[in-house]
């Protein structure tokens, strides 16, 4: 406390202003806690509206497996953020649908935890600056200001990390589940067969992508069409072969043409789109390689080779 009114009285220049200052963030700081925890928890304890927060996530009556007090809280806080983006395909939600994260709350939960973060970020900054020996007024704003905005994108960051790894683990296991399919398809499975067989020898390889082609089989199951449940898969992964085998898949299906030769077309397209891809990281390779050259290679080899001639030189003439 002394610390932090000893600040504000370097800045304010006025010990009596720096004291009515100190007091009245305090006081505000007070009634804004102690508001937003009785608003979180009249709303978590309310039984009228957890009673319809569980029945919206599907729980019903169950008291087995319901959500915690703090993820309700969670949730409402969130709530309020989102809820311009229910009932329509946000970017937020594609987002985190692309990330792996498909439960009903996600978005909620989302932006609670990129409101949370900043306070609390900045909270513990707070704690932590008096340990900091000579810290001036201007380091100690940019360190407040670094704080929230970490605990802003943080999270955002980790989402869109997690984002292209699965990305990435879907792209490296698709010329394989291809390829399976293929195979079981030319054996005289039907697509949706295929898919299930597919997705059942993959499940301990790469489970995302199984995960993904057993929510295709469930929902053809369920009495979905096969054109929608695949273009949901696309929506699901965004990755863009997908797409393509998928809009191909629903053609073949549309006008009755053999699927086995769709995908074995595709496949060998598939293969040749790789090929390329690797030709072309490859001639990447020479210009990329310039700028470690430049600035680890060279300076070091103009050194040894140099070196010896100018110590010489400078022996020569005396320098030395």
């Amino acid at each position: 406390m002394n610390y932090l009114l000893s600040l504000i009285n370097h800045w304010v220049g006025n010990e009596q202003l720096a004291r009515l200052l100190f007091a009245a963030a305090i006081g505000l700081s007070v009634v804004f806690a102690v508001a937003t925890l009785t608003l979180l928890i009249q709303g978590g304890l309310d039984p009228i509206k957890r009673r319809l927060l569980l029945i919206k996530r599907g729980h019903g009556g169950e008291v087995r497996g319901t959500p915690s007090n703090l993820q309700l809280m969670l949730e409402q806080v969130g709530q309020r953020f989102s809820a311009d983006e229910q009932g329509q395909a946000s970017a937020t939600g594609i987002l985190l649908m692309h990330a792996g994260y498909r439960s009903q709350t996600a978005v909620q939960m989302y932006w609670a935890l990129r409101l949370l973060s900043p306070l609390l970020l900045v909270g513990l900054t707070v704690l932590a600056l008096p340990l900091i020996p000579k810290l001036s007024l201007f380091l100690g704003s940019c360190l407040l200001i670094l704080a929230l905005g970490v605990g802003w994108l943080a999270p955002a960051i980790y989402v869109g990390m997690r984002k292209q790894a699965r990305m990435t683990r879907l792209l490296i296991a698709f010329p394989d589940a291809l390829d399976l399919m293929v195979v079981c398809v030319e054996s005289g499975l039907a697509l949706p067969q295929a898919i299930e067989r597919v997705s059942e020898e993959m499940a301990v390889s790469q489970p995302d992508l199984a995960l993904e082609l057993a929510l295709v089989n469930a929902e053809v199951r369920a009495g979905i069409p096969s054109t929608v449940a695949l273009k949901r898969l696309a929506e699901r992964t965004g990755l863009e072969d997908i797409r393509g085998l998928v809009s191909l898949l629903a053609q073949s299906i549309r006008f009755g043409t053999s699927v086995a030769t769709t995908l074995r077309i595709y496949a060998e397209e598939f293969r040749d789109r790789r090929t390329q891809l690797a030709e072309e990281k490859a001639a990447k390779i020479g210009t990329k390689l310039v700028f470690p050259l430049i600035f680890c290679l060279w300076p070091s080899f103009f050194l040894v080779a140099i070196g010896p001639a100018i110590i010489g030189v400078f022996k020569v003439f005396g320098k030395l």
